[in-house]
């Protein structure tokens, strides 16, 4: 069986290879002349989805290091690694 730390990395990389590209905003702007409501809306919400991404791959990357000792254990990416572990 795996121990707890490559069970981690194992999960962890099953997420990273899943996660979507970062949308290039600029790009979508540009598909709109004048963007309506719904397309601002639209927008916003990919921004958002953006930052979420951002903050996925960075946490998701981070503890890939600390697990291999480049950088310090935080408290926070322990709790990730916990919540990774026990499938939560």
């Amino acid at each position: 069986g795996l121990n707890r730390e490559e069970h981690i990395n194992n999960v962890t990389d099953g997420i990273l290879v899943q996660l979507p590209p970062i949308l290039d905003l600029y790009k979508v702007r540009k598909r709109f002349e004048s963007p309506s409501p719904t397309q601002t809306v639209l927008l916003q919400e990919l921004e958002r989805f953006n930052m979420l991404l951002e903050k996925m791959l960075e946490s998701l990357t981070n503890l890939k290091r600390a697990l291999n000792g480049e950088i310090g254990m935080s408290q926070e990416l322990d709790e990730l690694a916990a919540s990774l572990f026990n499938g939560f």
